[in-house]
């Protein structure tokens, strides 16, 4: 059993063999999703970024490998594992699918002792090495400064958005912090189809950790990308409410002096820095020009963004 609830994406053609893979999943603690074809895998994967693809080879229209390449082309899943699905026992169609970005491949008819052990390895190692937020599978801090750092070293238009979530701490207070993962994966979620439907290609979504994420884009895009986070989530969020909370639009908790408090529902805060009046020099530089701004949007009632105007 995971200690996470993973999602995997199960990419095949046969409608014997989803059912037989997922319902190995499930019975093993995992959520799953299934696509009957290389297009539906590619759209359901990049709505609902998977922890893992199991991904049939051959498939009519676009085969494993073509999805494969695509889906290491997407910034939503470049670090996803994919565990590529054949019936080929050949050396050249398993090398070639390796080339195209597979992590591993199992041969059909397969063991689903098997199976679920390469799976638990691949989402483990994928936490280990690749440095990414084990609940979101964003990249993390590490990867963050080197994407920062090479994007300011080449004096690029820059924009860097920090999102935050307001009234979280309550929100966890009353639910719990399982329900509380939940919301941090939603607004990773809206993040990435933010980014999908008004960003661009070299954009950088980042998970520096709790509720607090980063995108890297560039000044012309970066309103449009603030709106669109905002109102996606704002859409999304009352369904992570009880029924009640939902109809008075707050939740009763006690503050830290053990008053009662009605903390409203949780909101984006979003802080935008760009070079496009002054010179940013470093990562550290811009993450305390965020801060101080994202400090003042905070305190605003509601989903918001603000630019930081400062020419110095």
């Amino acid at each position: 059993m995971t200690d996470l609830k993973r999602t995997i994406l199960v990419v095949d053609d046969d409608p014997l063999v989803r059912r037989i893979i997922t319902k190995s999943l499930i019975a093993e603690g995992y959520e799953a999703m299934a696509a009957s074809s290389g297009a539906e895998g590619l759209e359901l994967a990049r709505a609902h970024p998977p922890d893992l693809i199991l991904l049939d080879l051959m498939m009519p229209g676009l085969d494993g490998y073509a999805v494969c390449d695509q889906l290491r082309q997407s910034y939503q899943t470049a670090n996803v594992p994919v565990i590529m699905l054949t019936a080929l026992d050949q050396t050249e169609a398993k090398v070639r699918g390796l080339k195209t970005g597979a992590d591993d491949y199992i041969t059909k008819p397969f063991d689903l002792e098997e199976l679920q052990t390469r799976i638990g390895a691949h989402l483990r190692r994928s936490e280990r090495d690749l440095g990414v937020n084990p609940l979101t599978l964003l990249p993390g801090n590490t990867q963050i400064e080197q994407h920062l750092q090479k994007r300011l070293d080449n004096k690029e238009p820059l924009a860097v958005l920090y999102i935050d979530l307001t009234n979280f701490k309550s929100y966890n207070d009353e639910y719990g912090w399982l329900k509380g993962d939940g919301v941090i994966k939603l607004l990773a979620q809206q993040i990435a189809t933010a980014v999908h439907l008004a960003g661009g290609h070299d954009d950088f979504i980042g998970h520096v950790g709790g509720d607090d994420f980063i995108v890297i884009s560039t000044p012309n895009k970066a309103e449009l990308l603030a709106q669109q986070v905002i109102t996606g989530f704002d859409a999304a969020i009352p369904q992570y409410y009880a029924e009640d909370a939902r109809a008075r639009g707050y939740i009763q908790v006690l503050d830290r002096r053990d008053k009662p408090f009605r903390a409203p529902l949780v909101c984006v805060a979003i802080a935008i820095v760009t070079n496009e009046q002054t010179q940013l020099e470093h990562s550290g530089q811009i993450a305390a020009r965020a801060a101080e701004l994202k400090q003042y949007v905070k305190s605003l009632a509601g989903s918001h963004y603000a630019f930081d105007r400062r020419r110095k």
